[in-house]
């Protein structure tokens, strides 16, 4: 259990920031968890959910603000309900930690500290998953819910299920969420991200009690599908259906620049960022040089090779679509969309450049009329009216036999680059980091001589 320090709070209430803790029937850490807040913060909110145990008797002997819940709402209702307290008494921000003494207090402080180099940010205290006791259900839903968010937001939070976070209160009490139990809290992460906000991530300590002594109000099976819908809407909302999210924080750059040309030339600049082009990249010379310099950059830029595979078999399967000549911009989107690389993206619609777009769309067209037992009778002319005419009334078994071959080539190209990204960031790895020689082939001249380069004069 970590432990409290008591002294002067080093936050008082004229800073802006307090403490909020929701709680439900957490009698055996609550106090302690109180105590430690108090040590650190001069204004402690705590909102009791609905709890049966002895927290009104503890709540009884604290200096704390209690708001009571008549019954059990979900951790999410008693989060907005802190937050509509904290504002009601003029504070700014909200420091959230859970009850069940799983977070240390005394890294409120840490959390305060980032937050006030960046007010609008929500600053997310990303928990050390390694330590003792922490149980595998909890590290894969962490896993699993990063992935997701990032899907939907671009953005890679640390933790997304952390309840140590510090919010603006003027963008936390602006935004509806469906959430109201423990959904809540990815859900303000996704909608603070679309609003513009900063979402920081604060390594933090973490302390998981033995099973046995362990309390957890997570329902396996409900909480889940809480979740999983979650992310459903957040993704579908966000790639197919992209409507405009509230904006929280004003853009660094408006749309509107005061001129056309300003505002063409910011244009240009997001663009360009959009791209995600490091500015030293040079895309000059004959396209052989081209064509390394943007090889090494896709080899070596952050993206993962998981992810640069991802979004080479996306830009494979656009290729393959019967869409010609709008490839490029099906791949740039959904590229953008799901927050991937856009430059392997686009580069990988090449599939079908030049004569190879006719035998794909050739081939696909007789495999789609195989599958739908239509027969395949080509016409055996270069008049391009024809041939229009023909594909047009073939347009059906165009599509359906694209996304089979589409699907394959999406597969084969993506795990290509996976495993080809991967072998060359090893390559390279191993070349910037030689293994040492051992102890013993650096004391025996004779394996020093078999380690000389073949061919090296005495």
């Amino acid at each position: 259990m970590p432990e409290v320090c008591l002294s002067k709070p080093a936050i008082d209430a004229a800073s802006g920031y307090c403490v909020v803790v929701p709680t439900y029937n957490n009698a055996g850490t609550l106090r302690r968890v109180i105590e430690g807040a108090l040590a650190v913060a001069e204004t402690v909110i705590v909102v009791d959910d609905g709890c049966t145990d002895d927290t009104v008797n503890i709540l009884r002997d604290l200096p704390v603000i209690a708001v009571h819940h008549g019954r059990n709402r979900g951790k999410g209702v008693a989060l907005r309900t802190g937050f509509k307290k904290a504002a009601e008494l003029g504070y700014t921000h909200a420091v959230t930690i859970d009850s069940d003494g799983q977070h240390y207090p005394d890294e409120i402080e840490t959390l305060v500290h980032a937050s006030r180099a960046e007010p609008d940010a929500l600053v997310i205290g990303a928990r050390d998953m390694s330590g003792e006791h922490v149980p595998k259900r909890s590290s894969f839903g962490r896993m699993f819910s990063n992935y997701w968010l990032k899907v939907a937001t671009g953005l890679d939070v640390g933790d997304t299920q952390s309840g140590f976070r510090v919010y603006p209160l003027r963008h936390a009490n602006r935004l509806f969420c469906w959430g109201r139990r423990f959904t809540y809290e990815c859900e303000i992460i996704i909608r603070m991200a679309w609003g513009g906000c900063p979402i920081l991530n604060v390594p933090v300590k973490v302390y998981y009690p033995p099973k046995s002594e362990r309390v957890t109000h997570f329902d396996p099976f409900w909480d889940n599908v809480r979740f999983s819908c979650l992310y459903l809407y957040a993704n579908f909302s966000h790639l197919l259906v992209p409507l405009p999210h509230k904006r929280l924080v004003r853009r660094k750059e408006p749309l509107w620049q005061g001129s056309i040309g300003a505002s063409l030339g910011a244009a240009w600049r997001r663009a360009k960022r959009l791209a995600a082009l490091p500015e030293d990249l040079q895309l000059t010379g004959g396209p052989h040089k081209r064509f390394r310099a943007l090889l090494k950059y896709l080899v070596h830029e952050k993206n993962t090779p998981g992810e640069l595979g991802l979004s080479v078999g996306i830009g494979a399967f656009w290729g393959c679509s019967p869409w010609i000549g709008f490839h490029w911009m099906l791949a740039l989107y959904s590229a953008t969309r799901v927050h991937l690389n856009r430059v392997a993206c686009v580069a990988a619609t090449n599939v079908s450049f030049g004569p190879l777009t006719g035998a794909l769309a050739f081939a696909s067209i007789w495999l789609g009329k195989l599958m739908l037992g239509q027969p395949f009778l080509f016409p055996r002319t270069t008049n391009w009216r024809l041939l229009s005419t023909f594909a047009w009334h073939s347009l059906g078994a165009w599509v359906l036999g694209s996304v089979v071959i589409g699907l394959a080539a999406s597969f084969a190209f993506g795990l290509g680059t996976l495993y080809g990204v991967r072998a060359l960031r090893r390559r390279k790895q191993a070349a910037e980091n030689p293994t040492p020689a051992s102890p013993q082939a650096q004391s025996d001249p004779e394996l020093q001589a078999l380690a000389q380069p073949q061919g090296s004069g005495a």
